[in-house]
This record gives C-alpha cells, structure tokens and sequence, in this order.
C-alpha cells in the first residue's frame, strides 16, 4: 500500500477550502487554523502555489484566493473521464441484481436522452440512440431538483399543462431530501418514455419512438397526471414505472441520471420501491464518486 504524502493532502486541504468558499480571500492564519497546519508550513505552501499561479495573493489585503492557472486546468480536467465513462458496468450490475431495465440519462439542452443501458426487456425497444425525452414537466424533475430558480421556472414554464406545476414544486424538495424520484406507472408514460410499444402490450414487439402530435398529446397527458410520488407509504402498493437517481459532478450539479424501470404492471409495497430506490442511489453514488463528484448538501 502507498504511504502517505503529506504535501499533497496538505495541498489538496488548502484547494478544497479555497474551492468551497470561490468569493471568500483567506489570510495565511485562516489558512492555517482551518486546514490545520502551523504558519511555517502554509507559509511555505501558499508561496510556492502563488508562484505557479495556482493561488493569487491580493497586495494590500495579503488575502489569498484560487489563481488563473487553475482555468486551464479544470478545461483539462472536464476533457477527461466523465461519468459517462464509467456507466456501462454499473448499470450492467444495477441491471444483473434487480432484474429491471437500468438507464443513463443525459441532460442535452431541451430534452434529455438515454445514453446507456442494461437489462432491456425482451419486445421492448432499446432506447440508446432512439429516445429523446423534451425537458418539461415533470420530465427531467431529477435534473431540476438541483437546478438554480431561473433554469426551475423555465422549465415549468414549458409544462403542457398548467396542471403540472404544483404537483412538481411540491416534488423537487422530496427529489432533493431523497435523492431519488419515482414515476407511478401510466400507459401514456410507459408509451412516452419507451417502456410500452404503440399497441399498449407489454412484452410484444417495440415500436418506434413517437414524435409530432402524438408526443405532444401524450405529454400534456402525463403532465396531468401527476405522476411523481411525493412521499412512498411502505405498506401501501403502487405500481411504479421508474425509480430514477442523480449522479453529481465535482460543483455538485446533476451531471446524468440513473433509473430503474418495471416494464409490468405488478403492485410493489412502498418498501420495495424504496429499496429500489436505495439501490439506484447506491449505483449513482459509485458514479458520482468515480468523477470525484460532490453530493449537496439537502439545504
């Protein structure tokens, strides 16, 4: 086993306070109380980092602060593994445990779209390259639950029905708190989000995914429906459709999502859903530390 190497944890320390607090400046006695070193040892530290640009040190406040050199590289850092790369045997895993369809799930602009998947049930079509789901409620809720106020409203703001807004402000503090959302079954869901062919037989040969009216008429129907399970009761049934994650990048945004769906129409106790939950989180957590994510804070 490697040993340790105290000038690195003592750098990393100091990075990681900086990073934590980016509009804060930090005096070298604050440096060294907080990240516990004495005053020689940040001394020396924090002049060797100013010299290289990694921190900057203000002239007449003699605070330091992260410098410009770290720009280049986090642009280096975010061309290297992501997430992505890391999802094919985490959901072949999720997949070979539960015996349900894992997904990945991809942010990109006005619709979110499978870029992975395990366990595809037989007669249903794979969603990888075919499935683009557009962003509106309560679509993409698991991306939304950690979303700035302005990107939330706009996001509501394009719900096919008025009727989907409440519902979904009242889900994104649950999505948070939990770390996981469940979408109850519906057949124009399970039609929408792939898990249904267009004659409404599950099992029986997959249809092409749907666009035009039929999509649209399909998400105001989903958007009236209110699908999202705020609060799971363990004793009470619910015939679910997905059990969905989120997997955190290193500012603690919603880099992807991870999901389980149920393709039948079998009642689970909520304390089965929650155990599918647990496992869905467990799995995007993996995800989420393999890119050396962060998870937020629930505040």
């Amino acid at each position: 086993m490697a040993r340790p190497a105290p000038g690195a944890e003592r750098t990393v320390a100091v990075l990681e306070l900086m990073a934590a607090h980016p509009d804060e400046r930090f005096t070298l006695s604050e440096v060294a109380r907080r990240c516990g070193l004495n005053k020689a040892t940040a001394h020396a530290l924090l002049s060797a980092l100013t010299a290289r640009g990694v921190l900057v040190r203000h002239p007449d406040e003699k605070r330091y602060s992260l410098g410009p050199r770290l720009v280049a590289i986090g642009e280096a850092a975010r061309r290297g593994y992501t997430a992505a790369d890391f999802v094919p045997p985490v959901l072949e895993e999720l997949a070979r445990t539960t015996g349900l369809w894992a997904r990945a799930w991809q942010f990109a602009g006005d619709h979110i779209a499978c870029n992975a998947e395990a366990g595809v049930p037989e007669g249903v079509r794979p969603s990888v390259g075919t499935l683009r789901l557009p962003v509106a409620p309560p679509v993409g809720a698991v991306f939304m639950a950690w979303a700035d106020t302005l990107t939330v409203e706009a996001w509501l703001a394009r719900a096919a029905s008025v009727e989907a807004v409440p519902p979904t402000l009242d889900a994104l503090p649950v999505v948070r708190r939990q770390r996981f959302a469940v979408m109850l079954a519906s057949p124009e869901w399970r039609r929408l989000s792939g898990a249904l062919p267009s004659n409404g037989q599950v099992g029986s040969a997959g249809a092409a995914p749907v666009e035009g009216e039929t999509r649209r008429a399909l998400l105001a129907a989903v958007a009236r429906q209110r699908l999202l399970a705020v609060e799971l009761d363990d004793s009470a049934g619910y015939r679910i459709a997905d059990v969905i994650a989120p997997v955190f990048d290193a500012a603690g945004g919603v880099d992807l999502t991870l999901s389980l769906t149920v393709v039948n129409d079998r009642e689970l106790r909520g304390a089965e859903v929650r155990a599918l939950a647990g496992r869905v989180v467990e799995a995007a957590d993996q995800l989420t530390g393999a890119i050396c994510g962060r998870i937020p804070d629930v505040g």
